[in-house]
């Protein structure tokens, strides 16, 4: 609880922090999953690596609703029978059987490019991986399976990461926990946006932002441009895939749907920093209403 808005914003981020007992459980699964695997097929000496919203620190408390994703990278030269087109989907099968030995109580399906496993405490994606070394000076890099596609496809997890940690500290810190608030009202609204495609909106607002300011006002501008953002074409800062067409295709998530939502959360966070030089009390209630569970009550 608290009885100032700047201080329910600093309870609110420390509400959506990860647990240390969440991190050395995650810590925990990636290497007794490596290890299975490792058992098996020979592996790069890279191991696997970490990826997606974890890498990035941008997954919220409630892990339980989310993908944790584990990139295991296989030895190329011990592997080459799946470097070809058809090995995609051999690799994924090859996994699938691998940790469903491993696991036999554990419910896991065959996924385009990971095999998802549903853990008691979140689900794990567990995406095979081949590591190539740049040539002429360019980076080294990765390519994963694409089974709907029968190929597979390059991949850059970490140089986003390196960009949203390059705001995070222009910010003062402060980008990630407001990446996190974002995703707290998405979650409160019912998921109408997905976390990659609202990480990238995130991304591209505050890319070039150079300090922070109150977390109140930088959630309201946000808010302000996200109905039109949803309007737009938006891709992934790295790769440039397209993130948002699922909204023209998914009948649970819609761009209208989502546009209304966002018009909303404008609207109320407008009238939320306008009530923070009038009564503390009508600012954090508003504030609380809609953000959902994780923001404090007033008192």
């Amino acid at each position: 609880m608290a009885k100032t808005v700047i201080q329910s914003f600093k309870d609110f981020s420390s509400n959506l922090e990860i647990t240390d007992l969440q991190s050395t459980i995650v810590a925990n699964c990636r290497r007794n999953v490596t290890t299975k695997i490792g058992k098996v097929l020979e592996l790069h000496p890279e191991g696997s690596k970490v990826i997606g919203s974890w890498a990035r620190n941008t997954l919220t408390r409630r892990l339980s609703e989310a993908d944790v994703d584990v990139m295991v990278i296989l030895h190329h030269g011990k592997n080459l029978g799946w470097v070809d087109s058809a090995g995609a989907t051999k690799a994924l099968d090859k996994f699938k059987d691998i940790l469903q030995k491993a696991y036999p109580s554990t419910t896991m399906r065959r996924d385009v490019n990971c095999i998802t496993m549903k853990l008691s405490n979140f689900r794990l994606d567990v995406v095979p991986a081949f590591k190539y070394t740049g040539v002429n000076g360019s980076a080294d890099y990765y390519v994963i399976p694409d089974s709907v596609r029968n190929q597979w496809v390059p991949t850059d997890p970490f140089t986003f990461a390196s960009w949203m940690t390059a705001v995070n500290t222009r910010m003062n810190g402060k980008f990630k926990p407001l990446i996190k608030m974002v995703k707290a009202w998405n979650r409160h609204q019912g998921w109408p946006i997905r976390s990659l495609h609202l990480e990238a909106m995130l991304y591209y607002h505050f890319k070039n932002y150079e300090r922070d300011y109150t977390m109140d006002s930088m959630l309201k501008v946000f808010f302000d441009s996200l109905p039109n953002y949803l309007l737009q074409a938006c891709y992934e800062p790295v790769k440039k895939d397209r993130l948002d067409d699922y909204l023209d295709t998914s009948s649970k998530r819609t761009r209208i749907g989502a546009y209304n939502k966002a018009k909303k959360a404008a609207e109320a966070s407008s009238n939320a920093l306008a009530w923070s030089a009038l009564s503390q009390v009508n600012a954090i209630n508003t504030w609380k209403i809609l953000l959902g569970e994780f923001y404090p009550n007033y008192g």
